[in-house]
C-alpha cells in the first residue's frame, strides 16, 4: 500500500491545487481552511472515502464501510462557497437482508463557507462555515445530519525562496456525539515547491489522526487529490472545474 501511494504521489506531481475535496471546497484533506476558490468556478466531482472517515452511525450490517461522495460546489463571490453533496450508503435492497447489497441510498447535505477577512501581509484570512448545515433537527431523532459540524478557520501563507508554505488552524464543532473524535482544534501545513508550483503537499491533524496527501490541477480543469488517512487508509478523488463567468 505504501509503495502504491508513493507511485500515486509521483503521478500527481507530473500533472494548480488544492481542496477539502470530498465536499468540493478549498481546504486540506479532512480539515477545512480559510482559503477560498476562484470566483465564478463550479466544481463537480467524486471522492473515495475509506471507512475510517465515515461517521460511526452509518453502518451496513452493523459495520462501517468504504464509500464514495459526489458533489457540486460554486464560488459565486470571492467571500462565499456553497455546495451540495451526498455520500453513498451501502445496504440491502429494500432493506431486506435476503436481497443483494449495494449502494441503494444516499446521505445528502449542504455546505457553506464565508470568508470574513482576506489574507494580506500582516494578518491571516478568517473564515467560518459548516457542513450538513440544513436539514432535520439536531436532537438526533431523525437519524440524519451525520456530517453536521461548524468551524472557524485561520490561514496564512509565507514565501521562502519562491516556495509557498501555508499554516492553517481551525476550531471545529461536531453536532453529533459519535463524531466528537474529530472535535476541537485541528489544522496543518501545506507546501508548494518553487520548481513546480501547481503541486501542493500537506500534513494535517484532524482531531483523531495525522493525514498526509497531495493535490494538483491538470490543464486548469481537473483537480486530482490523493491522501493517506492515519498513514494507512487510501483516500482521493477527481474534480472537474467549470468556469461560469
Amino acid at each position: 500500500m505504501s509503495r502504491f501511494f508513493f507511485m500515486l504521489m509521483l503521478a500527481v506531481a507530473t500533472i494548480q491545487s488544492g481542496a477539502q475535496q470530498y465536499i468540493g471546497f478549498e481546504g486540506m484533506i479532512h480539515v477545512p481552511t480559510a482559503d477560498m476558490d476562484t470566483v465564478g468556478i463550479a466544481r463537480v466531482g467524486a471522492h473515495y472515502l475509506p471507512k475510517r472517515m465515515m461517521p460511526d452511525k452509518m453502518l451496513y450490517d452493523g459495520e462501517k464501510f468504504n464509500s464514495l461522495t459526489n458533489y457540486l460546489s460554486i464560488t459565486p463571490f470571492k467571500w462565499i462557497e456553497v455546495g451540495y453533496g451526498y455520500t453513498l450508503w451501502k445496504m440491502h435492497k429494500n432493506l431486506d437482508k435476503k436481497n443483494k447489497s449495494g449502494f441503494y441510498s444516499k446521505d445528502r447535505y449542504f455546505s457553506v463557507k464565508l470568508q470574513l477577512l482576506k489574507e494580506n501581509k500582516w494578518w491571516p484570512s478568517v473564515a467560518v462555515g459548516g457542513n450538513d448545515v440544513w436539514g432535520s433537527s439536531d436532537d438526533g431523532k431523525s437519524g440524519s445530519n451525520y456530517y453536521r459540524n461548524s468551524f472557524a478557520s485561520l490561514s496564512k501563507h509565507y514565501s521562502f525562496r519562491d516556495n509557498i508554505f501555508g499554516a492553517h488552524v481551525t476550531y471545529r464543532h461536531w453536532m453529533r456525539s459519535y463524531n466528537h473524535k474529530w472535535q476541537g482544534v485541528v489544522g496543518g501545513v501545506t507546501f508548494q515547491p518553487s520548481f513546480y508550483r501547481p503541486l501542493r503537499t500537506m500534513v494535517e491533524w484532524d482531531g483523531n489522526e495525522v493525514n498526509i496527501g497531495a493535490d494538483c490541477r491538470l490543464f486548469k480543469y481537473l483537480l486530482i487529490q490523493c491522501a493517506l488517512i492515519d498513514f494507512k487508509y487510501m483516500n482521493g478523488g477527481l474534480c472537474l472545474y467549470i468556469p461560469l463567468i
